[in-house]
């Protein structure tokens, strides 16, 4: 059996989402490591990136809970990242309104909605309407000290999207352009219009997410048989909508576009015979994710929300095939070791 593991875009809580997914089934005996394919897009370029380079799948968790050698608990340390993470390129309001004006353009861009041709912009519009509103220097000199420059395996898919045409492109699938293996993760987390884009093999690159926030179709089309899919954009229903309420609605409507390409994908898959389990957050936890996915929070609180979620969901679909062939594998290498 080809087994398949997709990791979904999530922003700074889809991050939190997958260390407690990743800690549940690993409590559970499941050690996703054993994928064939690993697909990441955006945070789950993250995550993927650092599970293919040796990363455990407990380790995120801990990392979470201030508890890993690469992490810090005290909160001024989260706050003195996230400040780096969101750096501002802009040094006056008339940059800031350039820098705004390029990155609409983007934004537009790379979903397909500016019919370009995947022509370029001209120099001086590129030169006086950049894009990008936060710097990625910051993440780039993180991911080029915690992960190798080639990649460490085959099988590891990253998904990004051409900035000026929002055609996905897979790094590391045949045929792909070239690129380091940190840029290829930063590439997938460029969401448009937010942060720079990624130059590399001669193109700009951008968040994958414009495309598909899991990208289940790239592990369909790499032969999986089975495929586990853990989706922080997703959402299970256990209670009702309260459709009266718009803080308790707005988690699920940001949320319906992205379920709705899952569903696509997820049946697609399904209609192929390959047996399709995925991972969400249910819908009485959106209140605390929350619906924008890029604030500041509490690490250890997200992924225990999640932790406990993937528990329960377990229990209710149960093991099935997907997640009884992962657990097979990691008991027969282990068995190996």
């Amino acid at each position: 059996m080809k087994l398949g593991l997709v990791l979904g875009g999530g922003g700074l809580i889809g991050l939190g989402f997958h260390a407690g997914a990743l800690k549940a089934l690993d409590e559970r005996g499941i050690d996703v490591r054993h994928a064939d394919v690993i697909v990441g897009t955006s945070a789950g370029a993250i995550i993927a990136g650092y599970l293919a380079s040796g990363w455990r799948t407990a380790d995120f968790f801990d990392y979470a809970n201030g508890t890993h050698p690469a992490a810090t608990a005290d909160p001024r340390n989260h706050v003195r990242e996230l400040r780096q993470l969101f750096t501002p390129t802009w040094s006056s309001p008339l940059d800031r309104i350039r820098r705004g004006a390029g990155s609409v353009f983007v934004m537009a861009s790379s979903r397909g909605l500016v019919p370009t041709g995947g022509r370029r912009p001209a120099a001086w519009l590129r030169r006086n309407f950049p894009a990008g509103m936060y710097s990625t220097a910051a993440t780039r000199a993180r991911l080029a000290d915690d992960l190798p420059d080639a990649w460490p395996r085959t099988g590891v898919y990253l998904c990004a999207a051409e900035m000026y045409t929002g055609k996905r492109v897979v790094f590391g699938a045949p045929g792909s352009p070239q690129a380091s293996f940190p840029d290829a993760v930063l590439a997938s987390t460029a969401i448009p219009g937010f942060f720079e884009a990624v130059a590399t093999s001669g193109g700009h690159y951008v968040d994958g997410g414009v495309v598909s926030a899991t990208s289940v179709d790239v592990a369909t089309d790499a032969g999986c048989d089975a495929i586990l899919c853990i989706a922080p954009l997703g959402y299970r229903k256990d209670v009702s909508i309260a459709l009266r309420n718009p803080l308790k609605l707005a988690p699920v409507a940001v949320r319906i576009p992205f379920a709705r390409t899952l569903r696509k994908e997820v049946l697609r898959a399904r209609e192929r015979g390959i047996d399709v389990a995925v991972i969400r957050p249910w819908v009485s936890d959106l209140e605390v994710l929350g619906s924008n996915s890029m604030r500041h929070h509490d690490r250890s609180e997200i992924a225990e929300l999640s932790r406990r979620g993937v528990h329960r969901t377990l229990d209710d679909i149960g093991y099935g095939s997907v997640l009884a062939g992962f657990a097979e594998r990691a008991v027969d290498r282990d068995r190996v070791v």
